[in-house]
């Protein structure tokens, strides 16, 4: 099984390989064929580039020649050979002429023109005298109504539907032209260079990546096709219709080479396509099977290459497992299995220093390693469940600090009050407190210590501890908070610290006096309103810092009226996408039930938390508290 395993993963790792490299050599290929089009169609590219910059110098001809109103008959003497394919008017195709609109170079002349070609034998500029007479009529030659007729300003240019001529042997041309205009912009003729298709034709059939690749050539503009070099289909000077897989090719706005894929005669294609800068379609096919041919021949001779090597290290590395691996591993796996029957004390005998011997050496520690460590694991987890029951205890212990008997002061009907917390951990650092001062103040509160868990906890029956004691000496809730500020401050050498809001109601006329050490601010509903945030000065959190000096206010409540105390825990209680509770929605949900008991007030904004948390772990304590203000004598 491990022979063949073995045998398996070399398999997959070479076919991966193989799979790897074949696309990287395709992709290789296709770059290299791309950037053999792209050179030399931008060759052409720049012939036809070239071509109308020769239109457009010899218009300059042009006009200088209507601006001298030079006499028809005159043309070939002003017009020199020499100067008609100089540096200034070069003629670059295999001719080029000026013509004028009928009687504007002589108002008794209609055709007045002149054309000059290089001869193909001696490579001369040689005038045409037969193009240069009044008997040629070059304004009805389609050539020059379809270059006219496009023309739109001074210096643009305009490309002719291909046609035959015959200077010398026939010949296949299109010619591009660009306008003569007068002072007033106004079109007095045209000038033009033609070229000879059949070198573009030769230039671009050269261009022969495969044997059976092909090249087409054709005009959009005039549904014609110029060329296409695949033997026995269409020929040039048939329509674009004729091409039943002229659709499939594909083509981008600029200059750059789109590739495309379709199928003749069952034969796949891989099209390399481009627009040149007259309009003309250009586009090699190359059949798919040639273009990665070699690819394919290289992989399958180098798939036998390693498939031969494979099978010679896979019988080398059968031998040598047999020998030397199986029969250790055997030993080692009775080991194992004793191992797993429970016996801890097994040792295995193998004393080899290769990697088996390695294996069993470590096997032999694993076992000593694993009966210390189930031992361990035992005490762990004695110590664990000792610790769980402490904080049971502990939890228990805090909750019965706070007040929970509810009604809290049922002889007192001027009022109504109830209280929740629900710590994050078994413990927390949460508290709140309510108790009588005297007979007729009572005095309530609510505060969070830094952190959580045991410390929060410790903290937090320090502070309760010493706010209500100094309370109840008879201090003001600012001379409370001073005095235990400091006392908490002593010796804080774990930087904790308490927010904390604390009042004193006097039930006989109303007033609140409150202090508030850097808590949330309290929401109070007056009667018949709806719940707002008390304005609470901002005083330092309690153990911030010593001689701190607090501001208290105070405020008068009314029956009907509603105080309801909180801690962050409620405003920034998070769902499963970390957004909070936030005081926005405490408010609306605090309005939403305004007409309830205060039990019932309580519960159902713990319910509206829960809902809103969906689930999400419980981040911090909540503590909520509220009272409400009855009419004197109704319970």
């Amino acid at each position: 099984m491990v022979i063949l395993g073995f045998f398996a993963l070399i398999a997959l790792t070479f076919v991966l390989y193989s799979s790897v490299t074949t696309m990287h050599y395709r992709e290789l290929r296709m770059e290299a064929v791309s950037m053999l089009i792209e050179l030399e169609a931008e060759k052409v590219g720049r012939s036809i580039g070239t071509m109308e910059r020769s239109a457009i110098h010899i218009s300059m001809l042009g006009e200088q020649v209507y601006r001298m109103q030079t006499a028809p008959g005159q043309l070939g003497q002003y017009i020199s050979i020499n100067q008609f394919g100089s540096e200034n008017f070069p003629m670059v195709g295999i001719g080029g002429g000026v013509w004028f609109e009928p009687y504007t170079l002589h108002a008794e002349v209609r055709h007045a023109g002149f054309y000059a070609y290089r001869d193909p034998v001696t490579g001369l500029i040689t005038s045409a005298s037969e193009y240069m007479s009044e008997e040629y009529d070059f304004h009805s030659q389609r050539w020059y109504r379809e270059i006219k007729s496009e023309l739109g300003a001074r210096y643009t240019t305009a490309w002719s539907t291909p046609y035959t001529v015959e200077i010398g042997p026939r010949t296949l041309l299109t010619t591009v032209g660009t306008g003569i205009y007068d002072a007033d912009e106004k079109l007095v003729g045209i000038a033009t260079s033609d070229w000879e298709i059949q070198s573009l034709i030769d230039r671009l059939s050269a261009i022969q990546p495969t044997e059976n690749s092909f090249v087409f050539l054709a005009s959009p503009a005039d549904d014609l096709i110029i060329t296409k070099t695949r033997t026995g289909s269409n020929h040039a000077g048939e329509p674009l219709s004729s091409v039943v897989w002229y659709d499939e090719l594909r083509f981008s706005d600029g200059d750059n080479l789109e590739t495309g894929r379709f199928v003749i005669e069952g034969v796949e294609y891989m099209s390399f396509s481009r627009i040149f800068d007259n309009g003309w379609v250009f586009s090699i096919q190359i059949p798919v099977s040639e273009m990665f041919a070699a690819v394919e021949s290289r992989n399958t001779n180098y798939s036998l290459l390693i498939g031969v090597m494979a099978l010679i290290l896979i019988t080398l590395a059968a031998y040598l497992i047999s020998r030397f691996v199986n029969r250790p591993l055997k030993k080692l796996t009775m080991g194992v299995a004793e191992l797993g029957g429970g016996d801890l004390d097994k040792k295995i005998d193998i004393y080899s220093k290769d990697e088996i011997g390695m294996l069993a050496a470590a096997f032999n520690k694993m076992t000593v390693d694993l009966k210390y460590s189930i031992e361990q694991h035992a005490i762990e987890r004695a110590e664990k469940e000792r610790i769980g029951t402490e904080l049971a205890v502990a939890a228990t212990i805090q909750a019965n600090m706070l007040p929970n008997i509810f009604p809290a002061f049922p002889e007192r009907p001027e009022f109504d009050l109830y209280a929740y917390m629900q710590p994050a951990k078994e413990v927390g650092g949460d508290f709140y407190d309510f108790f009588m001062v005297d007979n007729n103040t009572l005095a309530i509160v609510i505060a969070d210590v830094s952190g959580k868990g045991v410390p929060a906890a410790l903290f937090m029956v320090i502070a309760k501890t010493l706010i209500k004691n100094n309370a109840q000496y008879g201090k003001s809730p600012k001379d409370v908070f001073e005095t235990v500020n400091d006392l908490l401050s002593e010796n804080n050498e774990a930087d904790m610290f308490v927010t904390a809001f604390m009042g004193f109601l006097d039930i006989p006329t109303g007033k609140f006096t409150y202090v508030n050490a850097g808590h949330e601010p309290p929401l109070i509903m007056r009667k018949d309103g709806d719940y707002e945030k008390l304005h609470v000065f901002p005083n330092l959190m309690l153990a911030g810092m010593e001689d701190m000096v607090y501001r208290q206010e105070e405020t008068v409540m009314e029956w009907g009226d509603m105080l309801f105390l909180y801690t962050d825990g409620v405003t920034e209680a998070a769902n499963p996408d970390y957004d909070m509770f936030s005081s926005t929605r405490l408010l609306e949900t605090a309005n939403k039930n305004k007409s309830i008991d205060v039990k019932e007030f309580i519960l159902h904004i713990r319910d509206e938390i829960d809902v809103f948390a969906d689930g999400a772990e419980q981040a911090d304590d909540i503590t909520m508290l509220v009272l409400r203000i009855h009419e004197t004598g109704n319970s």
